[in-house]
């Protein structure tokens, strides 16, 4: 993530006119309520290097209704003009301006925990920048990662703000949510509530798994699909090819139906390993039900949406939640919207599900292969085993090994887990990164504590969590990021979370361990 200190002022950035969004359109002859000459709003750019960060500024003046393009002029609160005399200024598309936040975060909104997975905006050199945090640290702290610039970044709890987008002169989610949301002070788990609109959950991407899976696909000639954190065009994704793989983590790709600004030459861009993937595999004939996540082919791109509404005469309502848009389709121009999350197609996972169903198949669901250690897996052994069925990622249930197939698969018979008949174990082939040595016991001396990362013993498996809320007789909340669910648990049934890494155990806190 850069810093921008500019050497001359920047010019007007419209949308771009190769790529079209399904709302690039300003209403004609009304200008937004907040812009008022002197208010405060925050403003973004399609600048690269800049994409998802929010600068600080004051209108300085609006534009007649009746012209367009409506661009209106800003004064920047933290950049100065290339002699520093003086705060920027310069002329702005509407679509670049909001209201500012302010304050950044309510009374309410400061007392509420932030969670992993949860997006946020860091203020970070003057600008607020849009991230997800992936960890909430034991020194206060939290790591955001930032997918423009592939950054991991760690920031106090003063310097994070919970992430709205501002559609359709409105905040999403609402202002006063935050208000609405206050947690009940109660030891019970069945008095912690929590009101909110049922929502997809954002899968977890394993960075190293990512990068390695796209050197291993992606070669040239490759087809794939490519997204952009361009405004107006986040979420959809554009048919391309592979032409080359540039340095460890990039690739030039050219695209089947975007052409260059001679309307003749196919567009051809960088992209990096996190906006690059396989297409996905097609749908048998289904039906959608109201409330699918879809993605919508139209201008050129598949865009995510949601259904609205089956019709009569076999076309689909759809709404596009970034955008604010309803729109038709046939079934033709439709697909059930998968995530590609660490070389394998997963089927989205609402807020509350607990399980979810079975991982797409794709001849393309590929990690990269290393072969068994036999110096920790021995035959009989006590092993942990973790799933890559969806809705079970953060999970390891015991298992011993039974027999090698190959370099790099074994079979494992579970513990606790039956076969199809009930009554037999459970035996399962699985691959090397599947598999881990049982980890040692760890003697507790003090009481597990607020943000420990633990497992807990659910469903006959040891599920990945972290203490949300420390309760009496030595029981605690647990919050799953996976599923957002909160459960509660004794002392007894949790353990202090450890990871497998290059044959040794590492534990993510040894404030409790001797």
């Amino acid at each position: 993530m850069s810093s921008r200190r500019r050497q001359s002022p920047m010019v007007s950035y419209p949308t771009n006119q190769r790529k079209k969004s399904p709302n690039n359109n300003h209403p004609l002859n009304r200008l937004p309520s907040f812009l008022k000459p002197g208010a405060a709003v925050e403003i973004s750019t399609n600048e690269e290097g800049f994409r998802g960060a929010w600068f600080m500024g004051k209108v300085v003046a609006v534009p007649s209704p009746d012209k367009d393009p409506l661009n209106c002029q800003v004064e920047y609160a933290t950049i100065s003009e290339a002699d520093g005399s003086k705060p920027l200024k310069e002329f702005v598309d509407l679509d670049h301006l909001r209201p500012a936040l302010l304050p950044p975060m309510s009374e309410m909104e400061k007392k509420r925990d932030i969670l992993a997975g949860e997006d946020v905006d860091a203020f970070y050199k003057d600008v607020w920048w849009e991230g997800t945090v992936t960890e909430v640290r034991g020194d206060g702290k939290f790591s955001v990662y930032f997918r423009g610039s592939g950054e991991l970044i760690q920031f106090r709890r003063d310097e994070l703000r919970f992430h709205r987008e501002w559609i359709n002169d409105t905040w999403k989610p609402p202002l006063d949510e935050a208000e609405e949301e206050e947690e009940e002070e109660e030891d019970e788990v069945d008095d912690y509530t929590e009101d909110k609109e049922v929502q997809y959950l954002v899968p977890q991407v394993n960075l190293e798994t990512t990068k390695a899976i796209a050197k291993e696909m992606f070669s040239s000639g490759t087809v794939v699909e490519v997204s952009s954190d361009e405004e107006g065009f986040v979420g959809c994704w554009f048919a391309a090819k592979v032409v080359e793989r540039i340095g460890d983590d990039e690739y030039r790709i050219e695209y089947k139906d975007l052409r260059e600004e001679n309307g003749v030459e196919p567009l051809k861009e960088v992209a990096d390993f996190l906006h690059i993937r396989p297409p996905p595999p097609s749908d048998e004939d289904i039906d959608f039900s109201v409330g699918d996540k879809i993605d919508a082919f139209y201008n050129d791109g598949w865009w995510v949406g949601e259904v609205i509404d089956n019709l009569k005469d076999g076309s689909v309502g759809i709404f596009f939640r970034e955008s604010a848009e309803k729109m038709r389709f046939g079934r033709q121009g439709l697909r059930l919207h998968k995530d590609w999350v660490n070389g394998t197609w997963e089927l989205p996972l609402k807020r509350g599900e607990l399980k979810r169903a079975k991982k797409v198949p794709c001849e393309r669901n590929v990690r990269p292969k290393r072969a068994i250690d036999k110096q920790y897996f021995s035959i009989g052994a006590p092993v942990e085993v973790s799933s890559i069925e969806e809705g079970f990622e953060d999970s390891w249930f015991l298992a011993k090994l039974i027999e090698y197939r190959g370099t790099d698969k074994c079979l494992v018979e579970y513990d606790k887990l039956k076969a199809e008949d009930g009554k037999e174990p459970l035996r399962e082939e699985v691959n090397e990164f599947q598999i881990r040595p049982q980890p040692p016991e760890m003697v507790m001396v003090n009481p597990f504590e607020k943000l420990d990362k633990v497992n807990a013993l659910y469903n006959d498996g040891w599920w990945i969590g972290v203490v949300k809320k420390v309760l009496a007789k030595s029981s605690y909340l647990v919050h799953f990021s996976r599923t957002d669910e909160i459960l509660k648990f004794h002392h007894s049934q949790l353990r202090l979370h450890q990871e497998w890494s290059d044959g040794k155990w590492i534990t993510s806190s040894k404030s409790h361990t001797v």
